[in-house]
């Protein structure tokens, strides 16, 4: 679907999604601090109703351009995995780490632990 465009942005931080077949794709930029809580939280709101919408099978998280985030911008993907639990048709979340960033493996194995039937965790 070519004319997909799930997008947000603000002071440092940007995520932009693509659609493929049946697969979300997600590029993550910038830090996930203060200023991104909000943008984060209405922004996986959106996406969840997209891959729902369109019957995806996997949302691709790509975080190699991911400085940082913080508990509060966590808390908002804790939320969306919820969500997927939750749905009527759950589809996969796969994160791709950096594994030169430490942090992008500890802070997302908790997130893999809330539903390890659903959230997998790729290092590229």
């Amino acid at each position: 679907m070519s004319d997909f465009a799930l997008e947000t942005g603000g002071e440092g931080f940007q995520a932009s999604a693509t659609l493929k077949d049946a697969t979300l794709s997600i590029v993550f930029a910038g830090s996930g601090d203060m200023n991104a809580i909000e943008l984060l939280a209405d922004y996986l709101k959106r996406v969840h109703e997209a891959a729902v919408a369109h019957a995806v099978s996997v949302v691709r998280c790509d975080f190699h351009r991911l400085a940082f985030m913080n508990s509060s911008c966590f808390k908002s993907f804790v939320v969306w995995i919820d969500a997927v639990k939750n749905a009527a048709a759950p589809y996969k979340i796969v994160f791709l780490t950096d594994p030169n960033l430490h942090w992008q493996r500890r802070s997302l194995e908790a997130l893999r632990r809330l539903a390890l039937s659903i959230v997998t965790i790729e290092t590229a």
